[in-house]
């Protein structure tokens, strides 16, 4: 192969291809179609795509102000073909790109602050996925496998066999159409079928239930004085339940963190410094506890003791809801009593939850941290019945 542009570059490589000469047409450069020769759809097939890929490179390259260097259209015509050494093989193999990037990830920015070590273990996760795809398929992913047929095996295979939900699925997509982005800015040949509309991130309504201001008062209001672990437990919830902060936030509250009638925090997950007033229910704790907050646990500890201190409670209503199973290990959506479906998430999605159409929303997502209003509409889980009520209240009025 020769590539020649003007003064600029004039290099010539050899493709690896091979064919006799008596298949071989100079005039046509390219192999005759001769129905003898069983690799001439092959051989021309490759010659063309070739010559676009090398084409395209020089476009990109040259416009990128990247150094065309003397063995630019070798390197190229290897990249090509995924001929690579060991320590290039990111070059070729999507996996041996992601490990390299999940490597470099402490050192990357997203919107001006470090990945945190949350994001780097999902894409590990994804990764995971990946190579069990891998060993499933017996296959090994090259960049131009990222195509409509793989994203379909792999939703199959997440689906079928890993039984996973639309929502856990549709995470590694996002994570898979941003690696591939970035390949692409990296120059590499990424299939450019991870642009369709049909290779997209899917999600699904969940089932999350969250507490109305009756059935948190009903809680805050249950005498746990003949069990102190409960009572603890139950002050921590009612402090999430009317802050909105995250399970990471407010078990670690410190007596710092309260000033003049505020709780002042820096979220740990999105690092954004947030003020939230003193609920009175918060401030009556603080006045049992003698300006002390309550004892913190474990993440673990708090959602295993959260249940039963609902069930003490009487949340014993019967509603729909998605709950972890432990013999399978994955959620399952049928018909429990409330206090088996509480866990710490329902403590933002109540706080956003309850103060929905009584505040603007942008003052309840400053608390929340929800960046976009359609991200936080999806968080709420007022019903379509509850929405109805209000109405009749407002047209009693």
């Amino acid at each position: 192969m020769r590539f020649w542009d003007s003064i600029r570059i004039d290099q010539k490589s050899k493709t690896g291809l091979q064919i006799s000469h008596i298949y071989w047409s100079d005039v046509k450069e390219k192999a005759k179609l001769k129905s003898n020769f069983k690799q001439k759809d092959f051989i021309n097939e490759n010659l063309k795509d070739l010559k676009d890929f090398i084409s395209e490179s020089y476009v990109f390259d040259y416009n990128s102000k990247v150094y065309i260097h003397k063995n630019w259209l070798k390197e190229k015509i290897e990249m090509f073909f995924g001929r690579t050494t060991n320590n290039e093989l990111h070059k070729v193999y999507f996996i041996d790109w992601i490990v390299k990037f999940i490597e470099e990830a402490p050192k990357r920015l997203f919107r001006g602050k470090p990945i945190s070590n949350r994001t780097i273990q999902h894409y590990t996760t994804t990764k995971h996925k990946l190579v069990a795809f891998e060993e499933f398929h017996k296959t090994k992913l090259r960049f131009e496998h990222i195509d409509l047929k793989f994203y379909r095996d792999f939703l199959f295979y997440c689906r079928e066999e890993q039984k996973l939900n639309n929502n856990t699925i549709g995470g590694f997509i996002t994570n898979i159409k941003m690696w591939c982005k970035n390949i692409e800015i990296e120059g590499l040949p990424i299939n450019q079928q991870y642009k369709h509309s049909e290779f997209m991130s899917i999600s699904a309504k969940t089932k999350d239930i969250y507490l109305n201001e009756k059935q948190i008062m009903q809680v805050y209001n249950h005498d746990f004085t003949d069990n102190p672990k409960l009572d603890n437990v139950r002050d921590l919830f009612i402090i999430g339940l009317r802050t909105g902060l995250r399970i990471s936030d407010f078990l670690k509250l410190k007596n710092i963190n309260l000033k003049e009638g505020f709780i002042e925090i820096e979220n740990f997950k999105t690092e954004e410094f947030v003020i939230i007033p003193l609920h009175e229910n918060i401030k009556e704790i603080l006045a049992k506890r003698k300006g002390e907050l309550p004892r913190s646990i474990s993440d673990q500890k708090f959602n295993e003791y959260v249940k039963k201190v609902c069930e003490e409670a009487k949340l014993t209503e019967i509603v729909e809801g998605a709950r972890m199973l432990k013999e399978t290990k994955r959620k399952k959506t049928d018909m429990y009593p409330i206090y088996e479906l509480v866990s710490s998430h329902i403590c933002r999605r109540s706080f956003a939850s309850n103060l929905y159409g009584k505040l603007p929303n942008m003052t309840i997502m400053a608390i929340t941290g929800h960046r976009t209003e359609s991200l936080f509409l999806r968080y709420i889980k007022i019903t379509n019945k509850e929405h109805a009520l209000k109405l009749q209240e407002h047209w009693k009025i």
